[in-house]
């Protein structure tokens, strides 16, 4: 059992690493000083691990706007499959932004964009399939159109070489892979991906739709990309809950990265 909960704090430890490791690339910069912000805006683009609250105005279950979620933000859901903050909030105070509001919210516009939007959704995939068994959600495709659509409001805001050198010095943080597994090629009462591809054709195919959406964003003048890539999915709640008695009480679950 200890031996098991090391290993679990090494993992998460991790995480704070590699936020840790991300944040202070962007904060070695000589020309920024403390209280200026360190990036001129954060776009987001994932899933559940950072959605803002995109979620609470689809047609979905996938949601978070009932308690337990926010139970550390007094009380109050805000959509973040979280207790309280996620990783993007936290992100953002480092980077002294506020944190990036969900595009879906109509309130989401004028000079609310300038410092970056989320666009990330839960259930939300590489594949446009994936998820679908929530119901409706923005896939990595629709965030890319809907990141293009306010990109094209930020355009009218500034001069052509002031909008340039804001896109390049701009963050994007894609978190995406996991419910292309979970919420498609391990269920196979529903997709028929499990069938129709061997695992490494799977990820294949998950890693040439996610390269291709990269090069669209360095098309469109974004150079600062984070992807902390994909956590070990045996570990996710629900996948635990599916596992066998035996696993799940031992604590034990799949840390190897697909």
């Amino acid at each position: 059992m200890n031996t098991n909960r090391k290993k679990m704090k090494v993992h998460i430890g991790g995480y704070v690493l590699i936020l840790a490791l991300t944040a202070s690339v962007i904060l070695q910069q000589p020309e920024l000083v403390t209280g200026q912000a360190r990036v001129p805006a954060m776009f987001v683009l994932g899933d559940s691990l950072v959605d803002a609250g995109n979620n609470n105005f689809l047609q979905t279950v996938a949601r978070a706007n009932f308690l337990p979620y926010g139970i550390d933000m007094n009380y109050q859901p805000t959509g973040r499959f979280s207790n309280g903050l996620t990783f993007i909030d936290l992100l953002a105070r480092l980077l002294e932004i506020p944190s990036p509001p969900p595009f879906a919210d109509p309130t989401t516009s004028g000079n609310r964009i300038l410092q970056g939007v989320n666009y990330a959704s839960a259930a939300a995939g590489i594949l446009d399939v994936s998820g679908y068994n929530y119901g409706g959600r923005f896939s990595l495709n629709q965030q890319m159109v809907n990141l293009e659509t306010t990109l094209s409001q930020l355009r009218t805001m500034m001069s052509p070489q002031n909008f340039t050198d804001y896109l390049a010095r701009s963050l994007v943080v894609l978190v995406f892979g996991s419910n292309d597994y979970i919420n498609n090629y391990l269920m196979p009462n529903l997709y028929d991906s499990s069938i129709r591809f061997r695992p490494p054709d799977f990820a294949n195919l998950l890693l040439s739709q996610y390269a291709r959406q990269l090069l669209t964003l360095y098309s469109l003048g974004l150079r600062k990309i984070f992807i902390p890539g994909v956590a070990p999915l045996g570990c996710i709640p629900n996948q635990r809950a599916r596992a066998e008695p035996a696993i799940t009480w031992s604590h034990l679950c799949i840390r190897q990265h697909l």
